[in-house]
C-alpha cells in the first residue's frame, strides 16, 4: 500500500512539472469568499422581514437583531457542513434552523424552507419544527449568516450552495409550551 501511495504522489509530480497541469485536491466542504452584502443593514433587514412577516400572522412578536448570534451563525455557515451545530456555539441554549440549495436561493426562500413543514403542526398534540422556532412567540432575538459553500451535497462537490444559518434567543421547541407560543 505504501508503494501505491509513493507511486501515486510521484506521478502527480511528474504531471505537474512536465505537462503544466497542477493537480488540485478539492475539500470535501470548502467555503467560498463572503457574500458582498454580508452583515449588511440591508440583509439584516431581509432576514427580520422575512421572519417577522411571518411571525405577525401567528401573533407572534417581531424579533429583534443579535450580533452576538450573527457572529456565531457566521462562524457555523463558515464551515460549509449541513448539519445542526448541536450546542457547540455557546453554553446558552439557544434555537436553530438550516436551509442550503443550489442556484438562486435568496434569504426569502430559505425562511420559507424554514417554515415548509407549517401544515405538520397540529395544536391538539403539539410537535416542534423548523416552523415552530420561527413563530416561537418567547423567542426574542435572532441571528442569521449565509456562506457561499461547495461540497455541501454530496452528489454535487463542485456545485456554488448557499448555506444559511439562523440562531434565535431564546431557544424555542421547548416540550410542553407549544400552546402558549405557538398560534396557527
Amino acid at each position: 500500500m505504501f508503494f501505491v501511495a509513493l507511486f501515486y504522489a510521484f506521478a502527480l509530480l511528474f504531471i505537474s512539472f512536465t505537462s503544466g497541469i497542477h493537480a488540485h485536491v478539492i475539500p470535501r466542504h470548502r467555503h467560498i469568499p463572503a457574500i458582498a452584502s454580508r452583515g449588511s443593514q440591508r440583509q439584516i433587514d431581509a432576514f427580520l422581514d422575512a421572519h417577522n412577516t411571518i411571525r405577525a400572522s401567528h401573533s407572534a412578536p417581531a424579533l429583534t437583531w443579535s450580533t452576538s448570534l450573527a457572529e456565531k451563525a457566521e462562524f457555523w455557515a463558515d464551515q460549509c457542513q449541513f448539519i445542526h451545530s448541536d450546542g457547540k456555539l455557546d453554553d446558552t441554549l439557544y434555537g436553530e434552523n438550516i436551509a442550503a440549495a443550489t442556484g438562486d436561493f435568496t434569504i426569502p426562500a430559505a425562511v420559507a424552507t424554514f417554515i415548509s413543514d407549517e401544515d405538520k403542526y397540529d395544536p391538539a398534540n403539539p410537535s416542534y419544527f423548523r416552523f415552530t422556532q420561527v413563530v416561537w412567540k418567547s423567542t426574542t432575538e435572532l441571528g442569521c449568516a449565509v456562506s457561499q459553500c461547495r461540497g455541501i451535497f454530496p452528489q454535487a462537490l463542485l456545485t456554488r450552495t448557499t448555506f444559511y444559518v439562523c440562531l434565535y434567543n431564546p431557544a424555542g421547541n421547548i416540550v410542553g409550551k407549544a400552546p402558549e407560543n405557538v398560534q396557527v
